[in-house]
C-alpha cells in the first residue's frame, strides 16, 4: 500500500481515532481527579502530627500503599484490578470504571509524594504563625500551607498528568464497554484497525504517536500559561 493510500485510509477512519482518543482522555482526567484527592489525603496523613494510634496506623498504611503502587508496573495493577478486585464490573453494561479507578489509585501514590514534598518546602514558620493566631492545624494547613504548596508543585503535577495520559495506552490490553457497546482507547483502535489493514499498521501507530504528542504539547502550553500567571501574581 502506497503512502498516499495509507494517508487516505487514516483520513477516512479519523473519527474512530478521535473516539479512541476521547476514551483515553476521559480515563486520564477522571483518574487524575481521583488521584489528586487520594494524594491530598495521603499527604495530610504523612505530615499530620502523630498524636494518636489511629494517625500512626494510617501513616503505616500510607507508606505501604505508596510502596506497593510505586513498586509495581501500571499494566500489572490494571490487570489485577480488571481480573480480581473489580471483576464484578465486567458483567455490567459499562466497565470504564475499572481503568479509571486503576489509574486513579496509581496516580494517588505519586500525587501523595508530590504534594507532601510541596508542603515540606513551605517554611515551618507559616504553620507556627497560623497556630499563634488561634487557627487549628487543619485550618492553617488548608487555608495557608496547601495553597502555597500547590503553586510550588504545579510543574511536577503537570508532569504526572502527562505521564498519566501516556500510560492510558496500556488500556488496550483489557476489553471496555460503555452502555453495552464495546469501545476502545486510542491505541486499542489502532491495533484493531491494524489487524484489519496490515499495510496501514505503522501509519496507524505513527498517527497515535502524533495524537498523543499533540495532547502533551497542549498540556505543556497550559502548564507554562499557569506558571506565568502565578509568577505575575507573586510579583504583584
Amino acid at each position: 500500500m502506497s503512502l498516499r493510500e495509507q494517508l487516505n485510509y487514516i483520513f477516512e477512519i479519523r473519527g474512530l481515532l478521535f473516539e479512541g482518543l476521547g476514551i483515553s482522555l476521559i480515563i486520564a482526567f477522571v483518574a487524575l481527579i481521583i488521584g489528586f484527592l487520594i494524594g491530598v489525603i495521603l499527604a495530610m496523613i504523612k505530615i499530620a502530627p502523630k498524636t494518636n494510634i489511629l494517625i500512626k496506623l494510617l501513616d503505616k498504611f500510607a507508606d505501604l500503599y505508596i510502596a506497593v503502587i510505586r513498586g509495581t508496573p501500571m499494566l500489572v495493577q490494571l490487570l489485577i484490578m480488571y481480573g480480581v478486585i473489580l471483576v464484578s464490573f465486567k458483567s455490567y453494561d459499562t466497565n470504564l470504571v475499572v481503568p479509571i479507578v486503576s489509574f486513579g489509585i496509581n496516580s494517588g501514590a505519586y500525587m501523595a509524594e508530590i504534594i507532601r514534598s510541596g508542603i515540606s518546602s513551605i517554611d515551618k514558620g507559616q504553620m507556627e504563625a497560623g497556630r499563634s493566631l488561634g487557627l487549628t492545624w487543619k485550618t492553617t494547613m488548608f487555608s495557608i500551607i496547601i495553597p502555597q504548596a500547590i503553586k510550588v508543585v504545579i510543574p511536577t503535577i503537570f508532569n504526572e498528568i502527562i505521564i498519566l495520559v501516556k500510560e492510558t495506552s496500556v488500556v488496550c490490553y483489557i476489553a471496555l464497554r460503555v452502555g453495552g457497546k464495546q469501545v476502545r482507547d486510542l491505541l486499542g483502535v489502532a491495533e484493531k484497525l491494524g489487524l484489519a489493514e496490515p499495510g496501514c499498521y505503522m501509519a496507524l501507530i505513527f498517527s497515535v504517536a502524533i495524537m498523543y504528542l499533540i495532547v502533551v504539547l497542549i498540556l505543556t502550553f497550559v502548564q507554562k500559561l499557569i506558571e506565568r500567571r502565578l509568577s505575575v501574581n507573586d510579583r504583584k
